[in-house]
């Protein structure tokens, strides 16, 4: 057996020519296969179009089709229901290089390696429980001395390392592209240091739970953050970034509080200056209905990453879920400063508003927002929402008959629904519209901010309500 290279799930000869998928054979066609040891042969470097012509077909003659073709079958054999551009990326008009973190694996480790990374995260989960138990005070995690400190990188990896940080911050799918390939070449350049896998175990979490299909499918993102955790914790079972994609997959996609929340305390424990981390753990009590210490949480997020649009925004969602409006009108302010005035913001920013009495402002604000189409729905509930609040007929109504959405990217907010019904005297309709919403696994892990909704409150000592959403 030669040189193996391995890039979870994947592993490749590069003697042999075999490709395997937890330890399983990819069936490769032999110039499939030979294309990709010629892209592995420097991970992360281009390689020209020319140069993989003439290694490939040494008797000339080719067509470029022929080529397009063998890496779109490489990509096919490594990415099955994505387009594969995770694996290897097209560099326009010039070549392809393979940009997923790429180490070399010691070829008698076996079975044992596996093993000993599925151990590795068993010790870590076991990490996780025990830590749950510390408790939080008002500026963050007291853990007495368990945080560790991580030996420096290199500059040029430290330097792949923050910006991939910064542009994952981003939340879009040109950052998010972007942060792979920085992680990507962390792992390049310090194949031993957990930051670089971590940091794409955190990357891929979010293209789960923000839905950048353009990037992987939701279920494949969700497994590759897996996958990359597990191998940062195999390199240091204490690296709490890990252990915080970890905990963001166990909330966003099993929609399991209890777990992510050992999960981020152990994060928190060993990296206390991770404001992602702190976000996520406010996320959870938010979805519990713990509004006062959500917004302790989000509150240090902020203080440790005052430049995060989402750190701002759950912040300010946790003081108006907590009523104190005017503080959150204070944070909601900041956004516009980092020019981060989005939908999610001018949502939360309009339904503040409107708890002030601001509901000319919260108008304008809703008006001057361009939102693609699945969203055009939710859009008007909200319009329509603050018009009936401000004692104005709106000019048309959304439909408001309870129902789910028809498939995952049409967004109506049952909430939004349940609130414009509400405003409007159709009582039945609004809890209609809280049971429809909570029947989904999905939504109903979120109970508690159905609970602490403040445009929910005079179905606050209604039986059935408090039934829904106890």
């Amino acid at each position: 057996m030669g040189v193996r290279l391995r890039f979870p799930p994947f592993s490749f000869d590069r003697d042999e020519r075999v490709l395997r998928r937890d330890g399983r054979t990819v069936p490769l066609a032999p110039k499939v296969a030979e294309a990709l040891a010629l892209l592995l042969a420097q991970p992360g470097a281009l390689v020209e179009k020319n140069a993989l012509r003439d290694a490939l077909w040494p008797e000339g003659f080719v067509e470029d089709g022929n080529l397009t073709q063998t890496i779109y079958l490489i990509r096919r054999a490594l990415d099955p229901h994505g387009d594969g551009r995770a694996f290897v990326e097209t560099v326009p008009r010039r070549g392809y290089r393979f940009v997923a973190p790429v180490v070399a694996a010691d070829p008698q480790r076996g079975a044992a390696g596996t093993r000993s990374v599925i151990s590795v995260f068993a010790i870590a989960l076991r990490t996780a429980a025990v830590i749950a138990i510390v408790s939080l005070s008002s500026g963050g995690v007291s853990l007495g001395g368990v945080a560790r400190v991580p030996p420096p990188l290199g500059a040029e990896a430290a330097r792949e390392y923050t910006l991939g940080r910064y542009t994952w911050d981003r939340r879009t799918v040109a950052g998010m592209r972007a942060s792979l390939v920085h992680f990507g070449r962390v792992v390049a350049l310090a194949p031993d240091d957990p930051r670089g896998y971590a940091g794409l175990a955190v990357t891929y979490e979010e293209i789960g739970d923000w839905k950048f299909t353009a990037l992987a499918p939701k279920r494949d993102a969700y497994r590759r953050a897996e996958e990359y955790a597990r191998e940062a914790l195999r390199h240091d079972p204490h690296s709490g970034e890990a252990l915080g994609a970890l905990g963001g997959v166990a909330m966003q996609r099993d929609s399991d509080l209890d777990r992510a929340e050992a999960m981020l305390r152990a994060s928190i424990a060993y990296r206390p200056d991770d404001a992602p981390a702190y976000e996520l753990l406010g996320i959870d009590h938010l979805y519990r209905g713990h509004a006062e210490s959500a917004s302790r949480m989000l509150q240090r997020a902020t203080q440790l990453d005052p430049l995060s649009p989402m750190n701002l925004i759950w912040y300010g969602k946790a003081l108006y879920y907590a009523r104190r409006f005017d503080e959150a009108h204070a944070v909601l302010a900041q956004l516009s400063d980092l020019d981060a005035v989005d939908f999610g913001a001018v949502e939360i920013i309009a339904m503040n508003d409107l708890e002030l009495g601001r509901s000319g402002e919260a108008r304008a604000a809703l008006a001057k927002l361009k939102v693609p189409a699945p969203k055009r729905d939710y859009k008007s509930m909200l319009a329509a929402l603050v018009d009936v609040r401000a004692g104005i007929k709106p000019r048309a109504l959304p439909n408001l008959r309870p129902r789910a959405a028809h498939h995952e990217d049409e967004h109506v907010d049952p909430a939004t629904a349940a609130a414009l019904c509400l405003a409007l005297g159709r009582r039945a309709d609004a809890l209609a519209w809280i049971e429809l919403a909570l029947r989904d696994k999905r939504e109903r892990v979120t109970r508690g901010i159905f609970a602490l909704d403040p445009r929910l409150m005079s179905l606050r000592d209604d039986a059935r309500f408090r039934e829904l959403t106890g």
